[in-house]
């Protein structure tokens, strides 16, 4: 059988394309860029997210610390008979129930913990409670201790000395220092009660 020779159209060669092809040689200058920039910005999030979690991580340790104290500090109050516990936690060293400069006092110090920059005193921790000097007093206006209030039972408010006749005693426990995240504060409300009094 004879065969036709193809014509001149059909034996032209179709255009080949390179395999690297300089538009699509891999990446371009672009691409580079935009791949580096999204990098970029990953390491940055990773970077603050590892941060952020080791400051909230820090926080809450530190937040344990004072947790930790004031629970101590209300638990000792409990070893103290009642009526000597007023003279033992508040300011005055005169009245201090084993002599003059022997009781703790209201301030107290908490290790791990600095006292914020601000803190007069250099203590971390603050006993406080509804007094004026030595004076345990019913009109004293403290929102945080829940006064004025009738401390004897008496059912009046007055502006009496209620040291030796107070059968509830409001207290507040505040740690303040000096954190990874600035100044943070940790406070404990309670109410001690002489409950032999009070029946």
């Amino acid at each position: 059988m004879y065969a036709r020779p193809k014509s001149a159209s059909s034996l032209r060669s179709r255009p080949r394309h390179p395999r690297g092809d300089s538009a699509r040689s891999g990446l371009t200058m672009v691409e580079l860029m935009i791949a580096v920039v999204i990098l970029t910005l990953c390491c940055g999030m990773l970077t603050s997210t590892i941060s952020a979690t080791n400051l909230h991580r820090t926080a809450n340790a530190e937040r344990a610390v004072a947790a930790e104290a004031a629970r101590g500090v209300v638990e000792d109050m409990h070893n103290w008979n009642f009526g000597a516990v007023y003279t033992t936690y508040n300011d005055d060293p005169t009245d201090d129930p084993d002599g003059e400069g022997t009781a703790p006092g209201r301030h107290f110090h908490v290790e791990g913990l600095v006292a914020a920059s601000d803190d007069a005193d250099g203590h971390v921790g603050e006993i406080i409670m509804p007094s004026s000097g030595a004076e345990l007093l019913e009109n004293e206006t403290n929102e945080g201790l829940g006064m004025p209030r009738d401390l004897n039972g008496d059912m009046k408010i007055d502006g009496e000395d209620h040291v030796l006749d107070h059968i509830v005693l409001p207290v507040r426990v505040v740690v303040r220092w000096e954190g990874k995240g600035g100044s943070r504060t940790f406070e404990l409300f309670t109410m001690l009660a002489d409950l032999e009094k009070a029946q």
